[in-house]
């Protein structure tokens, strides 16, 4: 079993890692990727990359699984040291939690300036970013069945307003602009996949929570469907956007799903500014987002140190004001986040995947009593 102390009593059911694989997923880029991909392939044609991304997603789920299920309850933390050796294991574990710590500051960072974009323009960024930091330390604090509540009461609320976005502008849906289909070819679609490793990571959450599951066994059907309908999300949204206001449109716009959300006619005060509750519970979204990867660096950091205390959870917090903070513009945070997203298929799809050949050929495996 592992060997954090506070955590190796904490188990999850399915559905909890269905949830938190999906809270995972589905997050920062819904409201930068359809930007992203019709600025990259000025074609209609941008669900088809997405598509073929999350089918590239799922067999990173099944690898990363697979390796996890050859060494019952150890995390990717336990597994790389007892397959690779403690020094280079080591370092496949320093590169997770670097790779961890990129994406919520990267989260966080597209967080903030969405909020000051849209609701405090002359508040400094650093302003926004402090005490959500502390929010997600002092969350992460209580364990993951603290986290794992939170994910449970506010999915379907986020779940539903989604369902409501697109709903409520099904009268602006135009199938032209999705026309014509596969005019181009394979070029802008091998292309998109340039820009979308980012909004397709969190398949690397089971890496992590297998480990915890009551039933691992069913790790794979957790992370399968939890991932798809994460994918499913994007793939729904991305389109629905673009039918609705065209590829040249959503190439020109900062945050087009609000834009999107802007559009909604709907008689009553509340429902006239509908981006207001879509803002409020994305940002919540984030929240559970962030932490859930910052829960992956803290179980990381005591791994590595063999120390699991309160201070651990609050120090990594530095080191992520700095790297949010890092970007100096928008072309910055954008590269950020492309880097961030080759860096993650590398650290959590080939690297697993190199381990999961090497337990194969070396014949290494755990056991029950581990």
């Amino acid at each position: 079993m592992t060997n954090l102390p506070t955590m190796k009593h904490e188990k999850i059911s399915t559905l909890q890692t269905v949830l938190t694989v999906t809270s995972t997923v589905y997050a920062v880029g819904i409201v930068s990727l359809p930007r992203s991909i019709a600025e990259k392939t000025q074609t209609p044609d941008v669900w088809q990359g997405l598509l073929l991304s999350s089918l590239l997603g799922l067999v990173a789920v099944f690898i990363n699984v697979s390796l996890c299920r050859r060494f019952p309850g150890e995390t990717i933390y336990k597994i790389s040291t007892r397959v690779a050796g403690k020094f280079i294991g080591h370092l496949i574990n320093l590169s997770f939690i670097v790779y961890c710590l990129l994406v919520c500051s990267h989260v966080v960072r597209m967080m903030a300036e969405f909020i000051k974009a849209l609701a405090l323009e002359r508040t400094p960024i650093s302003a926004i970013l402090i005490p959500f930091l502390l929010l997600v330390g002092y969350l992460t604090s209580g364990g993951l069945h603290v986290m794992v509540r939170l994910v449970e009461l506010f999915f379907p609320l986020t779940f539903v307003v989604f369902l409501l976005l697109i709903v409520l502008n099904i009268n602006h849906f135009d199938p032209d602009y999705l026309r014509p289909v596969f005019h181009k070819g394979w070029r802008p679609i091998l292309q998109s996949l340039e820009v979308v490793p980012f909004s397709t990571l969190g398949f690397e959450s089971m890496l992590i929570l297998t480990s915890f599951m009551v039933h691992p066994q069913k790790a794979w059907k957790a992370g399968a469907i939890g991932y798809a309908v994460a994918m499913g999300l994007y793939l729904l949204m991305v389109t629905m956007v673009i039918a609705c206001m065209s590829v040249e449109e959503v190439s020109r716009l900062q945050w087009p799903v609000v834009s999107f959300a802007q559009q909604i006619e709907f008689p009553g005060a509340f429902l006239e500014r509908f981006e207001l509750l879509f803002i409020v519970l994305w940002t919540i979204k984030i929240y559970m987002t962030t932490a859930n990867y910052y829960f992956y660096i803290v179980a990381g950091l005591s791994q590595l140190t063999q120390k699991w205390n309160r201070y651990i959870y609050y120090l990594p917090l530095v080191l992520l004001f700095a790297a949010a903070m890092y970007p100096q513009n928008f072309v910055e945070i954008d590269r950020m986040g492309q880097l961030t997203g080759y860096f993650g298929v590398v650290a959590c799809a080939l690297i697993p995947l190199l381990l999961l050949i090497s337990s194969f050929i070396f014949r290494r495996k755990g056991s029950l009593n581990a």
